[in-house]
């Protein structure tokens, strides 16, 4: 093994969406995954989550202390062996700025789908070479998939942010069990 499996979360700010995603597949996972996020325009660099995102984690049993949103950046996508967006719009900016991304960048919803269907034809093996045999597949199998958006709650209610996080939950869940092994 060559480290930890590397999860990069992105979507616009990096205060809503990506931390949200970021944090739930970190406490579904144990510490051979890294999580991390980022977003694809720097408004909020530096600023915490938004406090609806944090209660959203809070409340599900989630950490949300600590989070200070960034910018995306190449060395971001260099130290990811995954990246999972928040929309089409994320994705397209992901594989325009950094092409060589294309292959291990994700829809987090369609993602998810996949990783759900493909758990038991991964490997044995520890978390890192699950989670290379899993991109590797989901790549040959995307276009199988509906492309599902994270719909963007920003500004909107606490019922909204709570909608994203069961999304995100739902669609991490699988992950977490095909990196783990509790497929």
């Amino acid at each position: 093994m060559s480290g930890p499996f590397a999860v990069l979360h992105v979507c616009t700010g990096n205060i809503c969406r990506s931390p949200m995603s970021e944090r739930i597949l970190d406490g579904l996972t144990g510490d051979a995954v890294y999580n991390h996020g980022a977003g694809t325009s720097s408004w909020h660099e530096g600023d915490d989550m938004q406090p609806f995102s944090a209660r959203e984690l809070e409340d599900r049993g989630f950490e949300s202390a600590g989070h200070g949103a960034r910018h995306l950046t190449r060395a971001h996508i260099e130290a990811s062996d995954l990246v999972l967006v928040a929309t089409g719009g994320h994705l397209d900016f992901v594989t325009e700025h950094y092409p060589e991304a294309a292959g291990k960048t994700f829809l987090v919803r369609t993602f998810g789908s996949i990783a759900a269907d493909a758990a038991a034809e991964l490997p044995e093996g520890d978390v890192h070479t699950r989670g290379k045999a899993l991109v590797a597949l989901a790549e040959l199998r995307r276009d199988g998939y509906e492309a599902v958006d994270l719909a963007d709650p920003w500004g909107l209610s606490r019922t909204d942010y709570a909608r994203i996080a069961d999304q995100l939950e739902t669609a991490l869940k699988p992950v977490a069990a095909a990196l783990e092994g509790d497929a």
